[in-house]
Parts: structure tokens; C-alpha cells; sequence
């Protein structure tokens, strides 16, 4: 037996995710769809310009509803839910690893992340479509993908801080985290002291999305290398 071997005496099997390219297509498809959809909207005359996550003119939901937004949307964001999905079952796979003793713990995040992607999904699926149940579907959908895929983010970053060799990653994740919790508690808030908050509310949740999206790129950087790996 080597030095190398040891001092390491873990043994640890490489992880090969269902999807390397998954987490990073997450965040291009998020990003690349609701900007250009919001462009689309804009020159088609259904939303106003302005910087969303700043201003707050218009809310995601209605940059989607219509005209070639619509099917901008529908065909970006839907695969960004599919990809989500299989981007927590890859996270459960990873943490077992190193075989970890809190099974239960490591599961959660998994178990509420794929729920909160579900919860995407059907917000995608009925966006557009102007009903009754549609509406309701659509605003239940939202307030449970941004309040199950929060807490899935924090428990993962929990196993990303004892796993992750590169201290940077654990620590990116962590700011992701804390910028999100800040945009949840504002998002509660505000609509408390402001009378007239919904530009403010839709800044939030554009904000938020898009820090959502970003977070599983960089979890995944922590795939390659994990602590007692060789």
C-alpha cells in the first residue's frame, strides 16, 4: 500500500452523473429564454422595457402568456423543469458517495428539489392558458417551486460544504443561498409596508429565479472532486 493510500483510506467511487451537461443547461436555457422572451414580448408590444430584476415592470408569468414569448418559454423553461428534476436525482446519487451515515437528511433536498421541479413543470405547462384553474395552478405551482427548491438549496449546500475539495464552490453556493434567503424574506416583507409593492415583488422573483438557476452549475463543479477521493 502507498503513502497516498494511507493517508486516504476512504475508498470512493468516481460519479458519473445521468447528465454532465444538465446543471449548465439549466442556467444557459433560464437565462437565454426569459431574456429573449422578454425581448420577443417587448417588440411585440405586450410588455413594457425595462430591466425586470431592477424595475420590476412586468412579472415572468406575463413576459411568457403571449405571442412568440409563449413559445419561447414553453420550449426553454420546460426542459430547464426536466433537467432540474434529474439534476436532484444526480445530488442523491452523489451523496452517497461516501456512503453517508444521515441517510435521511441526504435524501430531503432530493425529495424537495424534484418537488419544487414538478411545481415548475405544471407552472410551464398551464402558463399562457387563461382559466380559472389554470390561474390557480399557475400561482400554487410558483410559490412552491421558489419555497421547496429554497430549502432543497440550503440542505444541499450542507453536504457541499463537507464534500466540496475546493473551498470556493461551498462558499459561492453559501452567497447564492443568503442572496435568495434575502430576496424570500423581502419578497414576505414588503408587501407588509409598501401599499403599492408589486413592481417590487416581480424584481424580487426575477431576481430569485435567476439565482435558482445559477445554483446547481456550481454544485456541479463539486462532482469531479469530492473530499477522500483519489
Amino acid at each position: 500500500m502507498d503513502q497516498s493510500q494511507q493517508k486516504d483510506p476512504v475508498s470512493v467511487h468516481d460519479f458519473h452523473p445521468c447528465f454532465v451537461f444538465g446543471p449548465f443547461l439549466i442556467l444557459f436555457l433560464y437565462w437565454a429564454g426569459s431574456g429573449i422572451g422578454f425581448t420577443f414580448a417587448y417588440f411585440e408590444e405586450y410588455v413594457n422595457w425595462c430591466i425586470p430584476h431592477i424595475e420590476g415592470c412586468t412579472s415572468i408569468s406575463r413576459t411568457g402568456r403571449s405571442g412568440t414569448s409563449f413559445y419561447i418559454f414553453k420550449f426553454s423553461m420546460i426542459p430547464v423543469a426536466c433537467f432540474t428534476f434529474v439534476y436532484w436525482l444526480d445530488m442523491a446519487r452523489w451523496n452517497t458517495v461516501n456512503a453517508p451515515t444521515r441517510q435521511v437528511l441526504d435524501i430531503l433536498p432530493t425529495i424537495l428539489g424534484c418537488l419544487g421541479a414538478i411545481a415548475l413543470l405544471l407552472q410551464m405547462v398551464f402558463l399562457g392558458f387563461d382559466c380559472g384553474i389554470c390561474r390557480t395552478i399557475r400561482s400554487n405551482s410558483t410559490s412552491m417551486f421558489f419555497l421547496l427548491t429554497f430549502v432543497a438549496q440550503w440542505l444541499a449546500w450542507n453536504r457541499i460544504k463537507k464534500k466540496s475539495k475546493q473551498p470556493w464552490i461551498a462558499m459561492l453556493y453559501l452567497i447564492l443561498c443568503l442572496l435568495l434567503t434575502i430576496e424570500l424574506a423581502m419578497f414576505i416583507a414588503i408587501p407588509m409596508l409598501v401599499e403599492n409593492s408589486r413592481a417590487i415583488e416581480n424584481a424580487i422573483a426575477w431576481r430569485a429565479s435567476y439565482l435558482i438557476s445559477l445554483a446547481p452549475a456550481v454544485s456541479a463543479f463539486c462532482w469531479r472532486r469530492t473530499k477522500g477521493s483519489a
